[in-house]
């Protein structure tokens, strides 16, 4: 079963009896409900494409018009720690995503690196399926949103993200 939110396929199950039970018994996720996958905080000079006009902040996070806007908004985000702001490890990214102050962020470290089979300690390169597999363990982690490559690749030819 597949199931869009947008243009961006969500999940990807084994059966639809277990992919229609991810929504039939769960509330969906902020993450879900804002297309805003990886949880990127609201903050009003930020002027992301796709954000709400009418209701760009919901409790603190971006609400995108749709998942395509968030994933693109997660993508530049992430794109910008690794190329400017000098956090080129899994680990110096996570712990500046999801700071101690407000997560278990060693915890947060060990299942995103661990689904995505990469270092915490090596630098991310920032493209390609290792990078591809990090954004869509952190989907998964941030909002429980099973995004697949194809999903990565898509988003970031369609908005030329380089």
């Amino acid at each position: 079963m597949r199931n869009h939110y947008g243009s961006a396929t969500l999940l990807k199950e084994r059966s639809a009896a277990k992919a229609g039970a991810f929504f039939m018994h769960r509330e969906p996720t902020l993450g879900v409900r804002n297309h805003n996958p990886l949880n990127i905080r609201y903050v009003a000079t930020n002027k992301w494409l796709g954000l709400s006009k009418t209701t760009p902040n919901v409790g603190g996070f971006c609400k995108f018009d749709c998942m395509d806007y968030g994933l693109r908004a997660a993508l530049l985000l992430l794109l910008t720690y690794i190329r400017k702001r000098g956090c080129t490890t899994p680990r110096q990214i996570i712990t500046r995503w999801a700071p101690p102050t407000e997560n278990n962020t060693e915890l947060y470290i060990q299942c995103v690196c661990g689904r995505a089979d990469v270092s915490p300690e090596h630098p991310l390169p920032t493209e390609g399926s290792a990078f591809n597999r990090f954004v869509i363990a952190m989907a998964r982690q941030e909002s429980g949103i099973r995004l697949t490559e194809n999903d990565i690749e898509r988003v970031r030819k369609t908005f030329n993200i380089h």
